[in-house]
């Protein structure tokens, strides 16, 4: 079985003053988090949808899910305090066995390609882990504290980390558990961390420019020009 993990449970603050969390403001008059689910629905690969958001959006997501005809949204689970948590939770949610697969997106990033998508399952065949990247084409300075600069990296060798990203449910889990297990840890932000941190090889994809993360106001105005141009590639690209 292999599922999506579309993740919904941040607040939003760097948006500013929006009528709802980021993952629900609308693109084109459609909530942010449909655009992920429809990647998910349309794909072949992938049999069903977790949504792992806030309890009082449960009801509004499977109304959405029903009016764009998303009929592989089987399971909800609640959103954590902190991403960390709230993948943790859904994870916990599904009926999966070790070697399932999860593919972990994020509700706002609306332009997933289904090359994307389709590469993930194809490097699945060989790793127990792969995640989605773009060369970085800035400098990337690394500091302790950031006030001083203590290293500048080499951006020939940087690669920006994009969603989605795909485990084997047993790697994932666990990864997840030694996590929490650890009373000493400090706050991460991806998955790749917490499986790299186990040895075991994560694997890379080649994403695209067009997959962009709404974080901030301009970014809803950046994809909002996007749009036309990455239905007409993904148009293309299914011809």
């Amino acid at each position: 079985m292999n599922y999506a993990l579309i993740l919904a449970g941040g607040k939003g603050v760097r948006m500013g003053n929006t009528d709802a969390p980021k993952q629900f403001v609308l693109l084109d008059g459609k909530p942010l988090v449909v655009y992920s689910l429809e990647s998910a629905q349309k794909d072949r690969s992938i049999d069903q949808i977790c949504v792992v958001c806030p309890s009082e959006w449960h009801e509004a997501v499977k109304g959405w899910a029903d009016q764009y005809k998303i009929t592989k949204l089987k399971i909800m689970a609640n959103a954590g305090k902190v991403r960390q948590q709230t993948v943790h939770n859904g994870l916990k949610a599904l009926d999966a066995n070790k070697d399932d697969i999860v593919m972990i997106m994020t509700a706002v990033c609306p332009f997933v390609s289904q090359k994307t998508i389709d590469q993930h399952f194809i490097k699945m065949r060989e790793y127990q882990g792969c995640i989605t990247v773009v060369k970085a084409t800035d400098a990337i300075t690394f500091s302790n504290n950031g006030v001083l600069a203590n290293r500048t990296l080499q951006k020939s060798r940087m690669f920006v980390q994009q969603g989605p990203q795909t485990y084997r449910y047993g790697i994932i889990k666990q990864a997840h558990e030694i996590y929490e297990a650890n009373v000493n840890h400090i706050e991460v932000n991806e998955d790749s961390e917490l499986v790299l941190n186990m040895g075991i090889d994560v694997a890379m994809v080649m994403g695209d420019r067009f997959c962009v993360k709404v974080t901030y106001p301009e970014d809803l105005a950046i994809v909002t020009v996007l749009k036309p141009l990455f239905d007409e590639k993904e148009k293309t690209l299914s011809k």
